[in-house]
């Protein structure tokens, strides 16, 4: 962890790293690390490799990282290399990792990297190596500087690094969501406010007329209650149909046998009804009724959801869904109000991140419905945080790009 705090304000002039030491192996090792963790090394221009090679040998590697063969850290070229990598309006961070004390050059670098610092508004950060760390360029010069940050592994100050630059990023673009963010209800509160049922949850159909109403696309269905009406509805619907079991009280519906998928022909229609029927009886689950849904073709599963969290209050979900959903655990979290560019990005945080961009021959999947639907999901949670205690959208199939995303099954519990 760094020694002493962050040396820079919150923003920075620039995002290039630059790694400066004695040893050329030290220095390309440090950058082939910092490289892989995102940080953005720029090579110098071939004019500010000019103006360093006044004071190293010109056999040496100059272009980031910047090796001066240990010489001139023991004389005035030493603060004159400094100072001309800190003068590159390219370079926002200096990073020099000495890996062992070698008095009196380590003494002297040290106390030229805290003085440069003084004189810039750069990030200046030393990565001191020696295992002992009883040496005084350490102890006096680097942990008593306010500018210097003085690490003592090359993995927390690459993760320092990473995360100063980030946060740098965010700030500098940041604005808040909340100058933009709805100060009166939408025509679909009071559809929804319709639907609510206070201390309970909410059957499957009940919840997609909630999505339905803030503008998210549920499948064609018909809630049934006979036979005859199931066959009815399926020939409105359309062959091939999905029917489900629906009631207030049911969760985990496939693992319980109330889902028939596929199902082609009336008289199929007809055995799956008297089935679900039939197991809801035995497992003494209330229904109001059987679902009678279209079929919609294969995309990427998804979740989306909002939950309550009691410091932030509701929350929005997104993750990989369908019935591994608690296997996968792989979701990004927000608190509303949020903004289009931070539902992007919720995405890029997850893991399978690349199963939406198409993988094994599969079309890339919609995302900018997707983003569309983690936005409206944000207005429920912003509008119906106080009547929502969960919603969970599961799984919201993501279909090819230009087709959509469609809420195949829905849980709502309200306070």
């Amino acid at each position: 962890a760094p020694a002493t705090a962050p040396a820079t304000a919150t923003g920075v002039a620039a995002d290039g790293v630059v790694v400066y030491s004695i040893s050329g192996g030290t220095g390309a090792h440090f950058a082939d690390l910092a490289t892989e963790a995102g940080l953005r090394l720029p090579a110098l221009s071939e004019a500010k490799q000019a103006e360093l090679h006044q004071w190293i040998p010109e056999y040496l590697n100059v272009s980031n990282p910047v090796d001066n063969g240990g010489h001139p850290v023991g004389d005035w070229r030493g603060r004159k290399i400094i100072d001309a990598i800190l003068a590159d309006p390219a370079v926002g961070v200096l990073i020099c990792p000495i890996t062992g004390p070698f008095p009196p050059m380590s003494d002297k670098l040290a106390q030229d990297l805290v003085d440069a610092a003084e004189q810039s508004d750069k990030l200046v950060c030393v990565v001191w190596g020696s295992p002992v760390g009883t040496e005084a360029a350490y102890r006096e010069t680097l942990l008593g500087s306010s500018r210097v940050v003085t690490f003592r592994t090359f993995a927390n100050c690459i993760t320092a690094v990473r995360a100063h630059l980030d946060h740098a990023r965010f700030t500098a673009s940041y604005r808040s969501p909340f100058d933009e963010a709805p100060r009166t209800p939408s025509p679909s509160f009071r559809k929804a406010q319709a639907l609510m049922r206070p201390g309970q949850q909410l059957s499957e159909h009940a919840a997609k007329q909630l999505l339905r109403a803030y503008g998210i696309r549920v499948p064609r269905e018909q809630l049934v209650t006979s036979a005859a009406a199931a066959v009815r509805a399926a020939s409105l619907v359309g062959y091939p149909v999905v029917m489900k079991a629906s009631g207030a009280r049911i969760a985990h519906k496939t693992e319980l046998g109330l889902v028939k998928i596929g199902l082609t022909s009336a008289s199929q229609v007809r055995d799956a009804y008297r089935e679900l029927t039939d197991i809801a009886r035995y497992e003494d689950i209330a229904l109001d009724g059987v679902l009678v849904c279209q079929m919609v073709e294969r995309g990427v599963e998804m979740v989306v959801g909002v939950t309550h969290d009691q410091l932030f209050g509701p929350t929005v979900t997104v993750g990989l869904g369908g019935v591994l959903v608690e296997v996968l655990r792989d979701s990004a979290v927000r608190v509303p109000p949020f903004g289009e560019d931070q539902a992007h990005a919720m995405l890029d945080e997850l893991r399978g991140r690349a199963l939406l961009d198409g993988v094994r021959g599969a079309p890339p999947a919609d995302v900018d419905a997707l983003v569309e639907v983690v936005l409206r999901v944000q207005r429920m949670a912003l509008e119906l945080g106080d009547d929502i205690a969960e919603l969970d959208i599961n799984p919201l199939m993501v279909l090819p790009r230009g087709q959509g995303a469609v809420a195949l099954d829905a849980l709502a519990v309200c306070h």
